[in-house]
């Protein structure tokens, strides 16, 4: 399902799709496994804003599970709840990493860390297919500043 939000196009079929007007990726983002089992090797994070009872750092594995490369466009947008977001399209090789891993993974956590920061922590429900996601519940300021972060060349 796809949702409205401000300044989208309009499919032939009426629906608003939230990633037209989408920009390249040039910044650093990723998204790693959590590494639940304490793991040596695991490489530990600052989370954004932790909801209430979360741990405010995250350990993750050292490996992304989808790399940089791998997601093309972010928008912008707005969650169903009015919140403000951020869409993002990875590209074909992403969009099948995404799908496997979510496929393999279920009930485990995955995070999105853009530069040194967890900026969500989820727990994967089931596989996400098509390679397109939305970060959601983000504050205003927020999703604006990890915007630009992920839109500026470095």
């Amino acid at each position: 399902m796809l949702f409205g939000a401000a300044g989208c196009a309009r499919a032939p079929d009426g629906t608003v799709d939230p990633l037209a007007g989408a920009q390249p990726v040039r910044g650093d983002v990723a998204f790693y496994l959590v590494a639940e089992d304490g793991a040596a090797d695991a490489r530990t994070l600052p989370v954004l804003r932790p909801f209430p009872g979360q741990e405010p750092r995250v350990a993750l594995k050292p490996m992304p599970a989808i790399a940089r490369g791998q997601i093309a466009q972010v928008a912008l947008s707005t969650d169903e709840n009015g919140q403000a977001s951020l869409d993002l399209r990875l590209n074909e090789e992403g969009a099948r990493r995404l799908a496997q891993i979510t496929r393999d993974n279920l009930g485990k956590r995955m995070a999105v860390v853009v530069g040194a920061t967890a900026v969500s922590v989820a727990t994967i429900q089931g596989e996400i297919p098509g390679g397109r996601l939305r970060i959601g519940g983000l504050a205003q300021g927020d999703a604006q500043a990890l915007h630009r972060e992920l839109t500026v060349a470095k």
